[in-house]
């Protein structure tokens, strides 16, 4: 009987803190925690800022980002895992943290597939392999004639084991029957620094990237998608330049921790979709080099399974 009525009064304890969530979030007096799993001034902190102002805004409340970098966005998503239900914090999530490094057996905490409440899809969108303005190489198939000539000699850059850049690359030398070495950052500033200076013979990073730092300094050879990117109408794609049978699209997402009440998600859910469809918001999306694509939670989450699926056939041969 004791144990019935624990029971009993546990179940009326949930009740009421669900329904005290469903009427009083958010609270305007209490921010709204968003962890980035990349460094400060990126792609992707730079969208996370630009969506959630705009969710703010909508919400009467507002959004803090902090950023955790490094690992590939590991520990941010990690940390999103553990932390309470609530609604006031919540992961910017990336393609690399669900499918990419749990395909290449990177050790994660946490279950890409359940251990999330999934509310959007926020952005898609391509990266580039650049080389130093003053690279000898000038084109993908340039820099896979040195690297087959050298096997294991010629080094990358990415932002970290199981980023889109690091998986990248990785499936150009796959497909192309190539070695070179990984060199993993936890930022984008040194990886360019070093890919400028010849240190790196090539680097994966944003399109935002090329076009912050300019042509005269970097040289884009090719990008990941299918098509070639609005933003770099000149620059060919990995399958344009050889390399058959090439695409790699990537994503963000906005994500809460497993157990958040319904009804909050839906609120996010509404307010991040609204948000992207802002008429400045997505002209400063596509400025970032990102396409604002807002999804149903069901459709994101379908999304975050399909890509760990597909990937876990792609990359296990690169484990």
């Amino acid at each position: 009987m004791r144990k019935l009525k624990i029971s009993f009064f546990s179940c009326i304890a949930l009740f009421v803190s669900t329904a005290m969530a469903q009427v009083n979030w958010p609270d305007p007096g209490r921010p709204i925690k968003v962890i980035v799993g990349f460094a400060a001034g990126g792609g992707a902190d730079a969208s996370a800022r630009l969506v959630t102002r705009k969710m703010g805004e909508l919400l009467g409340t507002t959004f803090v980002v902090e950023n955790r970098g490094g690992a590939g966005g590991l520990p941010a998503t990690a940390a999103v895992a553990e932390a309470k239900a609530d609604g006031y914090t919540l992961l910017w999530g990336s393609i690399g943290a669900f499918a990419f490094s749990p395909a290449l057996g990177v050790k994660i905490t946490y279950d890409p597939l359940h251990g999330f409440a999934p509310i959007s899809l926020t952005a898609s969108l391509s990266n580039v392999m650049v080389v130093g303005a003053n690279s000898p190489y000038k084109s993908v198939q340039q820099l896979i004639l040195k690297a087959r000539e050298n096997p294991g000699k010629l080094s990358y850059g990415s932002p970290g084991v199981g980023s889109a850049g690091h998986i990248s690359a990785a499936l150009m030398l796959d497909l192309a029957n190539i070695e070179m070495i990984h060199i993993p950052y936890k930022g984008g500033s040194q990886l360019i620094t070093d890919v400028i200076s010849g240190e790196l013979a090539a680097g994966v990073i944003t399109v935002s990237t090329v076009q912050t730092m300019g042509k005269d300094r970097l040289l884009p050879i090719a990008v990941t998608t299918a098509k070639r990117d609005p933003a770099l109408p000149d620059v060919p794609t990995f399958a344009e330049s050889g390399v058959k049978e090439y695409e790699a699209n990537f994503w963000f997402g906005l994500l809460a921790p497993k157990g958040t009440s319904r009804d909050i998600v839906e609120k996010l859910n509404l307010a991040v979709r609204t948000a992207l469809t802002d008429p400045q918001v997505s002209k400063a999306h596509l400025a970032l080099g990102f396409s604002g694509v807002g999804t149903s939670p069901e459709e994101f989450s379908r999304i975050i399974t399909n890509d760990h699926q597909k990937w876990g056939k792609v990359l296990a041969k690169l484990r």
